[in-house]
């Protein structure tokens, strides 16, 4: 009779909480990721999810100058900027027509750069948010990739650049490309944000059971003595 209690204690539900808990977020995240996958699949057959390479001139530009256009040493072609403030801003009016999935910028700078970052709107006439931003990562060729979230945009808003007041920073933007091509196993590939919320979450969530487990049988046993 003992052994069997201690079987069935072994088998309580809040011992089984944290590994239910954590297979199912894996699982969770890879069904989410197979289906980004086969959306942008679709997105792709269908035309609306496109590499797309823009110059300087798709882009209304707002406290930039265009002071020229050159060749770098390597060859590249370049179309040269100047900030005329503190909040510099590159701006395409409307790509509700496709899918957006990542913005990569390769440019050159000559100043003090400081913050740079993407802004986009979900909906006409809504305006630009910290809420809605994203930064970019430096790649390995020294081009800055602004991967944004899985949603329709009405326009996007590129801040190259936060120059310091009263200073100016020059800007030789050499390409801008919409929808960088992505592998196939960079959807199955977790960030490291990612990464936190998968070991973070699931644990929070089975303590919270767990917890709630124990008050529960808590309150049975109370209500049973009080029966007898």
């Amino acid at each position: 009779m003992k052994q069997r209690q201690k079987a069935l204690a072994r088998l309580r539900p809040q011992r089984l909480f944290p590994a239910l808990c954590y297979l199912l977020a894996v699982l969770g995240w890879l069904v989410g990721a197979a289906t980004a996958f086969g959306g942008d699949a679709a997105a792709k057959a269908n035309g609306t999810l496109r590499e797309q390479t823009l110059t300087v001139a798709d882009f209304a530009l707002a406290d930039l100058t265009v002071t020229g256009q050159g060749a770098g040493a390597d060859g590249v072609p370049y179309t040269e900027l100047v900030t005329a403030s503190n909040d510099p801003q590159m701006i395409l009016e409307d790509v509700s027509g496709q899918t957006v999935r990542s913005l990569q910028m390769t440019a050159g700078y000559t100043g003090t750069v400081r913050e740079m970052c993407l802004y986009y709107t979900t909906a006409p006439g809504q305006d630009y948010s910290q809420d809605r931003r994203v930064f970019p990562v430096r790649q390995a060729d020294g081009s800055y990739l602004y991967t944004l979230p899985r949603e329709h945009f009405v326009s996007l808003r590129l801040d190259p650049c936060s120059p310091e007041e009263g200073k100016t920073v020059t800007i030789d933007v050499k390409e801008l490309r919409l929808n960088r091509p992505a592998a196939a196993a960079s959807y199955f590939a977790p960030s490291w944000y990612q990464l936190f919320c998968l070991a973070l979450y699931p644990g929070l969530v089975a303590a919270a059971l767990s917890w709630a487990w124990c008050v529960w049988q808590n309150l049975y046993k109370y209500r049973r003595n009080e029966q007898k």
